[in-house]
């Protein structure tokens, strides 16, 4: 079964529990629970790096700032095999997913408030981390990205400021027809 990595903490959770990470204001304290989680036998599934509905000015998967990721993601920077840990406890990290509240989130904004900052988490997770560990490399790619979204038809928010796709996303609302 998995669980918030509290339940683990107070050691209440079933061996063989899986943790799901979620919590820690700096990355040293994400990676000092990853540690903690793994070294206790426990695999575990880090989240605390990818918050999607964390609300920012700017280009929110790009760098830290003040080693505080609630200022800013820590989309490319985050390695949930990042701590001191042996590897043997490494091995026991499943990976990470992207997760989003819903205080701030409704029908009418999860679409764009999830891409394309998901598919910054994707590539982060899917890819080779020796080519993705840089946001200045990555905006471009995302950039693209959002471009064939909205050719697509979705409804995707500017990854870096506003900027111009060659296929403008125009659609056409019903009740404003003449």
């Amino acid at each position: 079964m998995i669980f918030w990595q509290e339940v683990l903490d107070m050691n209440v959770a079933p061996k063989g529990s899986i943790a799901h990470v979620w919590e820690g204001g700096t990355y040293a304290q994400i990676m000092a629970e990853m540690d903690t989680v793994t070294k206790n036998g426990h695999q575990a599934i880090l989240s605390s790096c990818w918050y999607l509905n964390y609300i920012k000015y700017g280009a929110d998967w790009g760098y830290i700032d003040n080693d505080n990721r609630r200022l800013r993601g820590l989309y490319y920077e985050c390695e949930p095999t990042g701590f001191n840990g042996t590897q043997a406890q490494k091995d026991l990290v499943l990976g990470g997913e992207a997760m989003m509240w819903g205080e701030f989130v409704d029908g009418t904004n999860l679409t764009p408030r999830l891409w394309p900052r998901a598919s910054a988490v994707a590539e982060r997770l899917w890819s080779n981390p020796l080519q993705t560990t840089s946001a200045d490399a990555a905006w471009p790619r995302l950039h693209e990205f959002r471009c064939r979204m909205m050719a697509r038809g979705y409804e995707v928010e500017p990854p870096n400021n506003p900027d111009y796709c060659p296929d403008f996303w125009d659609p056409i609302f019903p009740d404003m027809q003449t």
